[in-house]
């Protein structure tokens, strides 16, 4: 199985300057995808690997670049699909835009935290959830909290 993981904001904006807009007021959410992704394959674009400048414990890292990114312990793979084909483990796509434009026709699952909060400097974005192709099946709502600042769902979408 193949899968997206994604945070997204009420206008399903993802980030703005290589960050997300919402990540160090909602630790909430980084301990989900921590939870998540520990154990997979985490495939991702080079500038989401650039921003979150590290390769992420215990998860197999693949990078989508046409350049080795040269860190120790991180794959490289010309194409979304070749990093597909070096993936040992359950595959979690997790960013940034242009890869998750390529990936979501062709995975199974989306893990979508729904921030409800709307950033308007937001100048990456994830592509619409259509019904039509996509079933929710799982949500959990937390309000926020004196961590978390705004509340969000936890919601697991699968492929009709």
């Amino acid at each position: 199985m193949k899968a997206i993981v994604v945070a997204v904001d009420q206008n399903m904006g993802i980030g703005a300057n290589n960050d997300m807009m919402w990540s160090r007021d909602l630790p909430a959410d980084l301990a989900h995808f921590k939870k998540v992704t520990t154990g997979g394959s985490i495939i991702m674009g080079r500038k989401t690997f650039e921003s979150i400048g590290r390769p992420l414990p215990d998860r197999e890292n693949i990078v989508v670049s046409s350049k080795p990114v040269g860190v120790s312990g991180v794959l490289t793979a010309a194409s979304l699909q070749s990093a597909y084909e070096l993936a040992r483990y359950p595959i979690f796509v997790i960013g940034g835009g242009q890869i998750y434009a390529q990936a979501i026709d062709n995975v199974d699952r989306l893990c979508v935290t729904h921030v409800d909060a709307s950033f308007p400097d937001a100048t990456v974005f994830f592509p619409q959830i259509d019904s039509a192709t996509w079933q929710e099946v799982f949500r959990e709502h937390h309000e926020a909290d004196e961590r978390n600042k705004y509340a969000y769902d936890f919601v697991v979408y699968d492929r009709v």
